[in-house]
């Protein structure tokens, strides 16, 4: 009660109440002035308790839930024997963090010259993006066909289409990508490993645009590398000692190693032997 009195004596007062006649005043009769209105409902205020819980099922609601919750990216665990060793996993961070340092310099020196950067995609386009880093489907003239029959009449045959090889992740490119195009480009690529699967071009792509990568990370850049760690132990995975390629181990131990280690990913840290 003291409380409430304090707390009233610091309100300014924006209508004010004749309290003269409270022998008269009835709550149970309606009220007929304006006054005992105003009366009727500080009194009920008064009544209220400070904290107000509502008494719900909150049983009904759960058919009804469309906020999805995701988990949480957790890694797969080296097969046996497919582990990298710490050792090995040290001197990857280390090469990987004296890369960083020369295109940092090599920024600057862009910079610092004024030379004019390479014409590079813009990174909403997605399909430029991926002829550019992978190339794109053609045939072959139509002269070089070979005939086929068709309806009694001799046709050229169409031919199958050839996979032009797309452009590595040149220097030059990846010095002319601005912060967001980074992040942008890196999002592709870990939406195409996810659908695709990995492949060694893909995976110089990725380590080059890791390269770049600013730290500290920005939230969405922190959730793309979880993915592609956790998309890459995954398909480690399924490798067994025998058909486990050493190229594609290493890839895949590489990019894990990156995520975790350089970019302070600490739950997905691979201790490996010594």
């Amino acid at each position: 009660m003291e409380t409430e009195e304090m707390d009233e004596s610091l309100l300014h007062t924006a209508l004010k109440i004749d309290d003269t006649d409270d022998d008269n005043f009835d709550l149970d009769i309606p009220p007929t002035t304006g006054n005992e209105y105003l009366r009727r409902v500080r009194q009920e205020a008064k009544e209220c308790p400070d904290v107000m819980v509502a008494n719900l099922d909150t049983t009904v609601f759960h058919s009804k839930q469309t906020v999805k919750v995701s988990q949480p990216v957790i890694c797969c665990p080296a097969p046996r024997g497919l582990a990298p060793s710490l050792s090995w996993q040290k001197h990857q961070i280390a090469t990987f963090s004296t890369l960083r340092q020369r295109f940092i310099q090599h920024q600057a020196f862009l910079k610092k010259n004024k030379i004019k950067p390479t014409k590079v995609p813009n990174s909403n386009d997605a399909e430029s993006w991926c002829r550019l880093c992978f190339g794109r489907l053609t045939v072959k003239p139509r002269q070089e066909a070979e005939p086929m029959i068709q309806n009694g009449d001799v046709q050229p045959k169409p031919s199958p289409p050839l996979q032009l090889n797309g452009s590595p992740p040149l220097v030059s490119i990846i010095s002319a990508m601005a912060q967001p195009a980074i992040v942008k480009v890196l999002q592709y690529h870990v939406n195409w490993l996810e659908a695709t699967g990995f492949t060694s071009h893909q995976g110089r792509w990725l380590y080059a645009l890791m390269t770049a990568l600013q730290k500290p990370l920005i939230p969405e850049a922190c959730s793309l590398l979880r993915t592609l760690a956790r998309l890459c132990s995954q398909i480690r995975a399924t490798l067994s000692q025998d058909e486990a390629g050493e190229n594609q181990l290493t890839e895949l131990n590489l990019m894990i190693c990156l995520v975790a280690r350089y970019f302070d990913q600490g739950d997905l840290i691979e201790d490996g032997n010594t």
